[in-house]
């Protein structure tokens, strides 16, 4: 019976197949991002003990899967899939310490993004304690060699000097990352999440997948050179809030390919709906270092977000967030990043 009604009349088989679409949920892939492990080291990157203990019992006990973070850069979006990805940046000794013998022993998969020039000294893993890490379940990637600040020139340093010696920089780390290891990944997290167009144009010639400190869930339209992750240290461990992000879904938008340096103080972010049926724009609200954004509707499928105030110096960021199914929640951020008035780069806290 129920398949004449759908050979006989057409109309009611593409209701019948809209009705199926919309019940099918969507899909989660969120990535974690965490640096410090501890107590004694500086809030503002550190996750305490007992939040990341009780992060990681949460995704023990939750419906989400923990996986190798190479199947949501290859899947990032699967219909029904409901997965999450953890990393760290800087292969901080307390990881090894206190982070890895719990990952172990729960059998989730991680990733460490480690900046080589840093490994053997003191405070840092170990080459032995990679390969450890490799051996159970770990993945070991390139933070860059140096650490550098990516988009600080030096002085009377060139355009094409600048970008040479980024290159070298990364090229040097995966080599030494290679040399000792039986397989790390070509994935680079940007140190202090920074970028820009040029940079991120180099990231897609050399080869590399690369990962920001910008939140987010990761969606079929993320870019694979700057894809998010929730940072998850100091006031951002908290555990109502993590159970939000890590079951977030990816804000169905043109993710636009824009460098976070602007001219215009406060920049302007378009948010481009390919598919705005069935979303509440209406209830769409983002947020900047002001506090609410300012919204202007430009078109059914287009809004443009601005915070009320100029940015402040540094490093800020507009999130975005939409009411979405089951409760759950869409989730975009944009980097911004300020210099000085004087056209100087400011010291890191």
């Amino acid at each position: 019976m129920e398949h004449r009604l759908v050979s006989k009349t057409p109309i009611m088989s593409l209701v019948l197949l809209s009705l199926l679409f919309v019940q099918v949920p969507e899909s989660v892939a969120a990535i974690l991002q965490y640096h410090h492990i501890g107590e004694d080291t500086p809030a503002i990157t550190s996750t305490t003990l007992e939040d990341f203990e009780a992060h990681m019992a949460y995704l023990e006990e939750s419906d989400l899967v923990v996986v190798p973070l190479s199947e949501i850069v290859e899947n990032p979006e699967i219909p029904n899939d409901r997965r999450v990805a953890i990393t760290f940046d800087d292969a901080y000794a307390n990881i090894f310490e206190l982070a890895v013998p719990r990952l172990i022993k729960r059998g989730f998969p991680f990733t460490i993004f480690v900046a080589t020039e840093y490994v053997d000294r003191p405070g840092f893993f170990s080459w032995d304690e990679l390969r450890y890490i490799e051996a159970h379940g770990g993945t070991v990637a390139n933070h860059s060699h140096s650490h550098l600040h990516m988009l600080r020139k030096q002085e009377d340093e060139s355009h094409r000097a600048w970008i040479k010696r980024i290159r070298l920089d990364i090229e040097k780390a995966q080599r030494l990352l290679e040399a000792n290891l039986r397989q790390p990944a070509k994935y680079l997290a940007y140190p202090y999440g920074e970028y820009d167009l040029h940079i991120l144009a180099l990231i897609k010639e050399m080869g590399f997948v690369g990962f920001g400190q910008q939140s987010g869930a990761a969606g079929a339209t993320s870019l694979k050179t700057i894809m998010p992750r929730f940072p998850l240290s100091g006031p951002y461990a908290e555990l109502e809030t993590f159970k939000t992000k890590v079951n977030t879904l990816a804000l169905p938008i043109e993710v636009p390919v824009i460098s976070p340096i602007f001219d215009t103080n406060p920049p302007t972010l378009s948010l481009k709906f390919p598919n705005p049926e069935g979303l509440r724009l209406s209830d769409l609200a983002c947020y900047g270092p002001s506090g609410k954004t300012h919204l202007t509707s430009i078109s059914d499928r287009e809004l443009q977000a601005q915070n009320p105030n100029p940015l402040p110096v540094g490093r800020s960021r507009y999130n975005c967030t939409m009411p979405g199914p089951d409760g759950r929640f869409y989730w975009f951020s944009q980097l911004w990043i300020q210099k000085r008035p004087d056209g100087s780069w400011y010291p890191e806290p």
